[in-house]
């Protein structure tokens, strides 16, 4: 894994006369990407509530045009839950486009529908598949993570069915393709059951002046199959130089090589107007279970109401102004332009508005004014710029890193976090005086999230000392080491067996007797050596297999998470990993909140969110974008926002900082103290779990995962 280096100098000014103080980071956003660092106004908004709020309020002022990219879509859903008597989005849209609003509507569609056999991200668009996954039992979809129940209510899929059949008049998504595999590809999808496949292009253009939404364009994308050739190609390659599993390789490159995914969420509206212009980078799908409040209740409502998915919901997604947005309109208009062969980009450069946008957010100091970058993964286009971001990130790490993310399985990160660490200590750097790097994690550990993925979700909390919470696979990998090594054994066992029985077997004269019985015993003290190796073997086999679990302690130590430890015994980076569940669960059964967040926050400078997870398909394959911002006040403000959330008790508020300003060593006792808070919380719900007679006492509780199965996909 190579570093990124930089051969740029780097001039920062100092007002000299003024007496403020200042605080000296190191260079964050990616040198020659493809979009710079513009100037931006940037608010974080946690949680679907004022996410998909925000959103609302803003296409419902729309004036000039509506262009949003999504991996999901479901136009009966609810962006705001008061009761319904706000729009559905799909109403709103088609609302706008009465009004001479222009919208585009680019989702990402697999035209096998494979994906749709997990999460239906375009409920209503194949209506055979929408009426199909409405038969089998809920069972059927709980006995495997690759299946997904579609939780629409009856009323909301109708709904789907109609809007998705009223749209595809106005369906503009290319139908020209390069060769005959991408004709027989497109061809396998259920799409094509729809009205607007029937009479061809003329045919559908006289239906969407009759039938079809004013002024709404829908678009699909996908990869086609030279593609996913190349992805099949790519991925085998890398996985072989570093090393994988032969069953990683074959697993990794097919699954992302079958159903690569355009995983982008990104809108942009009124790019005509600098003056009023606002965009959004996101986490975020535009689907019923993204929706939630921070309250994260363990019982759902309904889909106008509140929390309707099958899961609370933690996700976080950005609002945009200013010259920003023009990366943003690049990004949309090439894909629009590829996914429909228009010619939005050149209508967009004859407008004349690059750099030109206002900072119209009206927001709070701290939002108004920041540099930020956008950042791509567009593997059809070779960029991997989210990846360079982040090992560039977490090479600038000195005091802590916080990752909030739908997955935890990318092996570069623990390399390079381990190997910054390693660098700091070899540095000069004294745990004892400095600290150690912190790292704050907060994933999932369900079937959900983890299933596709679990050899890769083991291998990277292996390397960062965290394995034990997955102590079924554990046991599984480490056995199979173990049976591994005891092969060789058992071979020069059998040989050895085999060569006394054949001496034994043979007669000799008296004067070889002696020479016979010394080489017959050391045939057996052989033998017995080997046997002594076997037996080694099978006990540790025993000693490792999962024992049940003893009732915590209720007054042992609180957990402190992993260490990773000097040559002199220090510990150089401090680590935990949990999850979160509902702060109201029933004692009986708390319910885990799915973590969807794509969040980066380091030492209170560096702040990155959108739509790529902590996993090799969103560095290297899907095309992802992220936001990446070098502002203290936002960083340290959203932590302490989300910090604040996940380990508030019940009942208590949160927990008391115990660093102060004045101590010279505040800003690591802080992170110490928040390692210890996190720890104390991770104890004490492990205990209350434990009885089944207690709720949690705050929303984080650690990683663990029993399940022993082992997954090769992600």
């Amino acid at each position: 894994m190579a570093t990124p280096t930089f051969d740029c100098k780097i001039t920062t000014p100092m007002a000299l006369n003024e007496p403020n103080s200042a605080k000296a980071t190191l260079r964050w956003f990616v040198h020659g990407a493809e979009y710079n660092p513009r100037a931006a106004e940037v608010r974080i908004l946690v949680n679907g509530q004022r996410a998909f709020g925000s959103i609302y309020q803003d296409i419902l002022n729309a004036k000039h045009s509506i262009d949003i990219i999504c991996w999901g879509f479901q136009p009966s859903m609810y962006f705001v839950r008061d009761g319904g008597k706000s729009m559905r989005i799909g109403e709103l849209l088609a609302h706008k486009g009465e009004k001479d609003v222009k919208v585009r509507l680019l989702c990402w569609h697999d035209p096998t529908t494979a994906a749709d056999v997990g999460e239906n991200n375009m409920p209503g668009f194949d209506q055979k598949m929408t009426l199909l996954k409405r038969i089998p039992p809920t069972s059927v979809f709980q006995s495997s993570s690759l299946l997904s129940e579609d939780y629409q209510t009856i009323e909301e899929m109708e709904f789907d069915l109609k809007w998705y059949q009223q749209a595809s008049y106005g369906d503009v998504t290319n139908t020209v393709h390069k060769n005959l595999g991408d004709r027989a590809l497109a061809d396998l999808s259920f799409t094509r059951m729809l009205p607007s496949s029937w009479g061809g292009p003329a045919t559908n253009y006289l239906m969407s002046k009759v039938a079809g939404f004013k002024n709404l364009e829908l678009a699909t994308r996908s990869f086609d199959p030279s593609e996913r050739a190349d992805i099949v190609e790519r991925v085998r390659a890398y996985g072989k130089k570093a090393g994988w599993n032969p069953k990683l390789i074959n697993g990794m490159s097919m699954a992302m090589g079958g159903a690569p995914t355009h995983h982008q969420k990104v809108i942009l509206i009124d790019y005509e107007d600098p003056s009023s212009a606002v965009g959004y980078v996101m986490g975020h799908n535009m689907l019923d279970q993204y929706w939630d409040t921070d309250e994260h209740k363990a019982k759902p409502a309904t889909p106008r109401t509140g929390r309707s998915g099958p899961s609370p919901w933690q996700d976080i997604s950005s609002r945009v102004t200013g010259p920003i947005l023009q990366d943003l309109n690049a990004n949309f208009c090439e894909a629009w332009d590829l996914a429909t062969s228009q010619k939005l980009t050149e209508a967009r450069k004859k407008l004349g508005l690059d750099g030109k946008h206002d900072l119209c957010l009206a927001g709070s100091s701290g939002e108004r004014g920041v540099m930020a970058q956008i950042l791509r993964t567009q593997s059809q286009h070779g960029k991997t710029e989210i990846r360079k971001l982040y090992l560039q990130a977490l090479n600038n790490a000195t005091q802590y890193v916080f990752v909030q993310n739908q997955y935890f399985r990318w092996d570069e990160f623990a390399d390079t976090i381990k190997q910054v660490a390693i660098k700091h200590q070899k540095g000069g750097r004294d745990s004892g005086a400095h600290g150690p790097i912190y790292l704050f994690v907060i994933t999932n550990s369900s079937d959900a999230a983890v299933g596709q993925g679990t050899y890769s979700t083991y291998k990277m909390l292996e390397s960062l000392g965290y394995s034990d919470r997955m102590p079924n696979v554990k046991y599984l990998e480490t056995d199979e080491k173990l049976v591994a090594s005891e092969v060789p054994i058992e071979s020069q066992l059998a040989k050895a067996q085999q060569e006394e029985k054949r001496v034994s077997s043979q007669g000799y004269s008296w004067d070889q007797l002696g020479g016979v019985a010394n080489y017959v015993g050391d045939l057996r003290a052989r033998e017995g050596a080997l046997s002594g190796e076997i037996a080694e073997i099978e006990k540790q086999r025993n000693d490792i297999k999962p024992k049940p679990e003893s009732p915590p302690d209720p007054h042992a130590k609180p957990a402190v998470g992993a260490q990773i430890i000097a040559p002199d015994g220090t510990a150089i980076l401090k680590l935990l990993i949990c999850t979160l569940v509902a702060p109201d669960s029933p004692p009986t059964a708390w319910v885990p909140v799915y973590v969807h967040a794509k969040l980066g926050i380091i030492d209170d400078a560096f702040t990155t969110l959108g739509s790529a997870n902590i996993n090799f398909r969103s560095m290297n394959v899907d095309s992802e974008m992220n936001i990446a911002l070098e502002n203290g006040e936002i960083a340290r403000r959203l932590r302490q926002q989300l910090w604040g959330l996940h380990t508030r008790l019940n009942g208590s508020g949160s927990l008391e900082q115990t660093a102060t300003s004045s101590d010279p060593k505040g800003e690591h006792n802080e992170f110490d103290d928040e390692f210890t808070n996190w720890s104390f919380i991770v104890g004490m719900n492990k205990t209350a779990q434990s009885t089944k007679r207690q709720r949690p006492v705050a929303s984080l509780v650690e990683f663990r995962r029993e399940s022993g199965d082992r997954s090769y996909k992600d």
